[in-house]
C-alpha cells in the first residue's frame, strides 16, 4: 500500500541531455540543481529552431521547462549535437510515459481500495491462530495423560534438590 501511496521516481525509462526519464517522474539535471517534474498530466512537445531542437515540459500548475539540444556546429561550441530524430522519439516516449501515468493514477484509487480491503481481510483472518491454538491444546492434554510424566516430575524433582543440596540455590528456570 506504501508504494501505491508513494510510488517514488519508478523504474529509468531513458535519458537525453538534461533530461532523464523515469516511470513517474522527469528530472531535470541542468543547472547547479536538479529537479523532478511529475508526470501526472505533464504536457511534453517538440519543437526545432534555427540551432537547437526543444522538449518543452509543461507541468499541472503550468510552469514550463524547456530542454535544448544542439544540432547546428558552431566554431567555437565542444556541445554534443543532437539528432532531430533521438529528440522526437525521446519527446514521444515522455508522451507515452505520461499517458502511463495518467492511467496508473486512474486505477489508484481502485487499487488502494482493494489493498485496503486485503490488508484486513488478512488482519481478521485468525484461522492459523485457531489452528495452532487447538493443536497446542492437544499437545498439553495428552502430555497431562502421559503416565511417564509422573515419574519424569518425580526425577526433576529429586535432580533439584540434589542441585540445591550441592551449590545451596535452586537452578534458572
Amino acid at each position: 500500500m506504501v508504494r501505491l501511496r508513494n510510488p517514488g521516481a519508478g523504474e529509468r525509462l531513458g535519458a537525453l541531455g538534461e533530461l532523464v526519464l523515469f516511470q513517474h517522474v522527469v528530472v531535470v539535471t541542468a543547472g547547479p540543481a536538479t529537479r523532478s517534474i511529475e508526470m501526472a498530466s505533464l504536457d511534453a512537445r517538440f519543437d526545432t529552431g534555427r540551432t537547437n531542437h526543444s522538449i518543452y515540459l509543461t507541468d499541472v500548475t503550468g510552469r514550463v521547462h524547456r530542454a535544448k539540444y544542439p544540432h547546428v556546429l558552431s566554431a567555437a561550441d565542444g556541445q554534443q549535437r543532437f539528432d532531430e530524430e533521438a529528440v522526437r522519439d525521446f519527446t514521444v516516449a515522455i508522451q507515452n510515459a505520461v499517458a502511463d501515468e495518467n492511467s496508473f493514477r486512474a486505477r489508484l484509487p481502485h487499487q488502494l481500495k482493494q489493498a485496503e480491503q486485503q490488508l484486513e481481510e488478512a488482519r481478521t483472518d485468525t484461522r492459523a491462530q485457531e489452528a495452532a491454538r487447538k493443536k497446542l491444546a492437544t499437545v498439553r492434554q495428552r502430555n497431562r495423560q502421559d503416565p511417564h510424566r509422573k515419574i519424569a516430575d518425580c526425577e526433576l524433582e529429586d535432580a533439584l534438590q540434589d542441585w540445591k543440596t550441592l551449590t545451596g540455590h535452586l537452578p534458572p528456570k
